[in-house]
């Protein structure tokens, strides 16, 4: 399989799986509002489920955040407008890749747990790390969007949808309550569109 192949299924296979064990498996359906006991009785009540959602849902995103890696890392080794923007674009997606493999771990320990203050004390841990997330997220997508649109590699309509996307998922910091939600729906529509891209692209 050839890398351009490999980095375009990671991102698009990688979307579709996230998505569908997030929306569909995942037995949390919290909004902003929901609270870590919250959040932990439903993963408590149902820990088959929730593994199996947190399996896709991470490891969705792991393969996105690989994906992004893949694209960021190969713009940085060029010579080209965006390339130094893709650099640290590559570092952020790096950063996020640990980060879902350590959250998996921590809400793994939930379904396993039979105490209900251990398992809310474990999600308020988890739940404290989505700040960062989003700040990641979003800081990775404004980066590789604008080395995008410098570089044109890509569809600049792309560009500009990872710069909007990742200025939303900033300002979930700022005390918009959706802006995480919303960046990460962006998110992943830009990963769908660098997959289709990158498969259907020659060179």
């Amino acid at each position: 399989m050839g890398s351009k192949m490999q980095t375009g299924l990671l991102l698009i296979i990688g979307t579709l799986v996230s998505l569908v064990g997030w929306m569909f498996i995942y037995p949390v359906y919290g909004g902003p509002d929901s609270t870590a006991a919250d959040n932990a009785a439903g993963i408590m009540a149902n820990p088959a489920l929730a593994k199996l959602g947190m399996l896709m849902g991470f490891g969705g995103m792991g393969a996105v955040f690989i994906g992004f890696l893949n694209i960021s890392r190969k713009m940085a080794g060029g010579d080209g407008a965006g390339s130094s923007w893709a650099n640290i674009s590559a570092i952020f997606a790096l950063v996020l890749l640990v980060m879902a493999v350590g959250t998996t771990g921590i809400e793994w320990a939930v379904t396993e747990t039979s105490s209900a203050a251990t398992g809310a004390a474990l999600m308020e841990i988890s739940m404290a790390g989505n700040t960062s997330f989003g700040l990641t997220i979003g800081l990775l997508l404004i980066l590789l969007g604008v080395g995008i649109i410098l570089e044109k590699n890509f569809h600049i309509i792309i560009g500009g949808l990872a710069v909007i996307a990742g200025a939303i998922s900033v300002s979930s910091i700022a005390g918009f309550p959706m802006g995480g939600f919303i960046g990460w729906i962006g998110m992943m529509l830009v990963a769908l569109g660098l997959g289709v891209q990158t498969l259907r692209s020659k060179n």
